[in-house]
């Protein structure tokens, strides 16, 4: 575990690093070329990429993350934008998996072992069902409701922050496809321990099933489940852009779609948004993105360990050399 710890803090900062500079990099080159031909993108960074970069460094030295041209600091933008996306990430993440597990545990079968037919085919269509579409299908129910019904506003706001109603649509489109995911790991990695050697043997000590599914064969499911929540968490984040975008949450995802897509950052007079293709405001909403990509990642790595020390690294290692073995 110590071992794991310190190779992934070795690796962190150099991944951060890394994405730093891409995002940095990125916009400096796009910006300079999309500046050529709209008329109302100035360009604000001036010099080679290298000089650029290390004055920004240097800023980033003195905690000075840079500013967008309409005077507001970066690292205000990346707070405000960070507390409205990580406050529906947790949300999300809980909901998820509270719902995969009582999903995944109400669909297991204690006699004979198996998973419900019913998880299947919820899970079929969860799986199948990416967010923009279930997150489409919100938003035309919506204006079908406005249409056709009372002729009244929506009960649930389809677009808008605020930590109430506003949330539903978000949740629903983040939430269902990880729950899904989860509760068909969990039903089906506890049924495949249902039927092991163990599990009779318990039986035939009297032992009831109620004790024996949660006392044992629950235990032996923690490390997956807890790499397949990770595997959920990494999943939100990557559809945070278009749940943000669509339903106009003012978040890290749509913040991120604002400054690399001109469409939506393009006035109808055609004047862009101050953080279209700001090198340090992409540089840091890229390194936040990959951090949080990266604390999921070693945090799963370590619950899986704790649950599980077959997972150790000295374990793997013993089992390679058994296996190499004539």
């Amino acid at each position: 575990m110590p071992q794991l710890v310190f190779r992934r803090a070795l690796v962190i900062p150099l991944a951060l690093l890394v994405a730093n500079f891409v995002g940095f990099a990125y916009a400096h080159w796009a910006r300079a070329a999309q500046a050529a031909r709209n008329p109302y993108l100035t360009e604000v960074t001036t010099g080679p990429l290298p000089e650029a970069y290390g004055m920004y460094l240097a800023g980033v030295a003195h905690l000075d993350f840079g500013q967008l041209p309409n005077q507001v600091a970066v690292a205000d933008a990346l707070i405000t934008a960070g507390g409205a996306s990580l406050g529906l990430l947790a949300l999300a993440l809980i909901l998820s998996v509270v719902a995969g597990l009582v999903l995944g545990l109400a669909a297991t079968r204690v006699v004979p072992p198996g998973v419900a037919g019913w998880l299947n085919g919820l899970s079929s269509v969860g799986l199948a069902m990416p967010s923009f579409y279930l997150g489409s299908l919100l938003v035309l129910g919506s204006v079908y409701y406005v249409l056709w019904g009372p002729g009244m506003a929506p009960p649930i706001p389809v677009q808008g922050f605020g930590w109430d109603l506003h949330l539903v649509f978000p949740l629903i489109t983040l939430t269902l496809r990880p729950a899904v995911q989860i509760a068909r790991v969990t039903a089906s990695l506890l049924s495949e321990q249902l039927r092991e050697q163990y599990v009779l043997a318990a039986r035939s000590f009297g032992h009831p099933w109620r004790a024996i599914r949660w006392r044992l064969a629950l235990r032996n499911i923690y490390a997956a489940v807890a790499l397949t929540i990770a595997g959920s968490f990494r999943l939100l984040m990557g559809e945070l852009i278009i749940v943000e975008w669509l339903f106009n949450w003012p978040g890290l995802g749509r913040l991120f779609a604002i400054t690399l897509i001109p469409n939506l950052s393009s006035s109808a007079f055609g004047a862009v948004a101050p953080g279209y293709l700001n090198p340090p405001l992409v540089a840091a909403i890229l390194t936040v993105s990959t951090g949080l990509f990266l604390a999921s990642d070693v945090l799963a790595s370590v619950l899986a360990r704790l649950f599980d020390p077959r997972l150790s690294a000295a374990h793997v290692e013993t089992v390679s050399r058994q296996d190499a073995l004539p």
